[in-house]
């Protein structure tokens, strides 16, 4: 699910494709990325009750050890990658105790601050933004 080389060469040789690229239906269809996050979106469905904490527990690794690393040796790709695994958890997580009432908590810390990332392809941190939307924020600043 974590941005690759090949996408790194795309998003330097031509970013708009790049992000065309990420919405178009047909390339889904032989996408790995698309693949993968099926596979978790029905690993999670058919075997939440097993598996949800310990993938939302290596989530968060990511985002500590994105935390914890000097801005030249962060992890953009794991992020990038937990980004998107977040995004695609909508639905179970807005329903879910204890994930729903750390949603807006989880997108002020590890969501929001990428809006000013010097890497650009963690404008996916947009995209999940947009997933969580529709959450009840308890502090409407953050909405």
């Amino acid at each position: 699910m974590c941005f690759n080389d090949n996408d790194q060469k795309l998003w330097e040789e031509d970013p708009h494709e790049y992000v065309r690229k990420g919405y178009d239906i047909i390339e889904d269809l032989y996408s790995p990325r698309t693949a993968a996050m099926d596979f978790v979106s029905e690993l999670i469905r058919k075997r939440g009750k097993n598996n949800l904490q310990k993938f939302i527990h290596f989530i968060v690794d990511i985002f500590r050890r994105y935390d914890e690393a000097p801005a030249d040796l962060k992890p953009y790709r794991q992020k990038d990658g937990a980004l998107l695994a977040i995004g695609t958890l909508r639905d179970k997580l807005k329903q879910t105790d204890p994930y729903k009432t750390e949603l807006e908590s989880m997108l002020v810390r590890h969501v929001f601050p990428e809006f000013n990332s010097r890497v650009g392809h963690l404008a996916q941190a947009a995209w999940v933004a947009g997933q969580y939307a529709h959450i009840n924020f308890s502090d409407q600043n953050n909405f």
